[in-house]
């Protein structure tokens, strides 16, 4: 079994989890030719296409169908037909470890008006509660080593149960107003009474 760059306890989350069925994979391909045509078969002239396709079913296992989408999407933008690596960051930005810092920085900003954040992996999320301060400062280079580890080593856990909501916002505001003509008057007749029974005590 291979191993990851981060140790973790759920082996299910392994980077060499199941790969992912060889229909996404076929469908990858005709999508990308269909925007690129001859473009990608050039790419692995002299490789053995199904040996092709079961490297990519490895590299996307443990990928959403949305996020394979979202790498399919990207592509239409491109001039060549691109690698398993790029197909990789098209479809999961979070890869790039600054790219994520700079999504988790406006998520947190989002969080923080009582929305849920636009969040493209969980990981990204999971990363910025742990580090929620550092994140906010927007000083990717001040924390690159830190984030770099906290973002894969949540990768490295998985998709996970998903983005929680932010937690209900309670609002502090106090409203004051001035006494109204009725609570003066009782104000001065309280007064008038303490001032009368202090004068009676002294007597």
């Amino acid at each position: 079994m291979t191993t990851t760059e981060l140790s973790t306890p759920n082996p299910a989350s392994l980077a060499d989890t199941a790969p992912v069925p060889r229909r996404w994979v076929a469908r990858v391909f005709e999508r990308l030719t269909a925007q690129l045509g001859a473009k990608v078969a050039d790419m692995w002239v002299g490789v053995n296409e199904r040996t092709v396709q079961e490297e990519w079913g490895a590299g996307l296992a443990g990928f959403h169908e949305t996020e394979i989408q979202r790498g399919i999407a990207a592509c239409r933008e491109r001039a060549f037909a691109p690698t398993l690596g790029e197909f990789l960051r098209l479809c999961r930005p979070a890869l790039d470890p600054e790219w994520a810092f700079y999504e988790a920085a406006d998520g947190l900003r989002q969080r923080d008006e009582g929305q849920i954040g636009a969040w493209s992996h969980p990981a990204v999320w999971r990363a910025a509660c742990s580090m929620g301060m550092e994140v906010r400062s927007g000083d990717w280079k001040a924390h690159r080593t830190r984030w770099t580890y906290a973002l894969k080593r949540e990768l490295a856990a998985g998709w996970g149960g998903g983005v929680k909501p932010p937690a209900m916002r309670i609002d502090h505001t106090v409203t004051v107003r001035g006494p109204t003509a009725k609570e003066r008057a009782a104000l001065a007749s309280l007064r008038s009474a303490a001032a009368t029974t202090g004068t009676a005590a002294e007597a």
